[in-house]
């Protein structure tokens, strides 16, 4: 019969390679991130600079208090 196969030890990740991907986790949130505000701000800026473009009507609405 053959011997039970012995389970290999987990060898230890170093702290590098931990903290490199700790790195590149970071960076790709945070590029997330930006680039949301920077769309937010494009957004903005396109309907603020041409709202002559954008179709709407004002409407007042007149509260008063008792």
């Amino acid at each position: 019969m053959h011997a039970p196969a012995r389970a290999q030890p987990k060898k230890k990740k170093s702290a590098k390679a931990f903290w490199l991907k700790q790195l590149h986790t970071w960076h790709w949130v945070s590029s997330a991130i930006s680039l949301i505000g920077l769309l937010l701000f494009a957004f903005t800026g396109i309907t603020l600079n041409h709202a002559a473009d954008v179709e709407g009507s004002p409407q007042t609405v007149e509260k008063s208090a008792t």
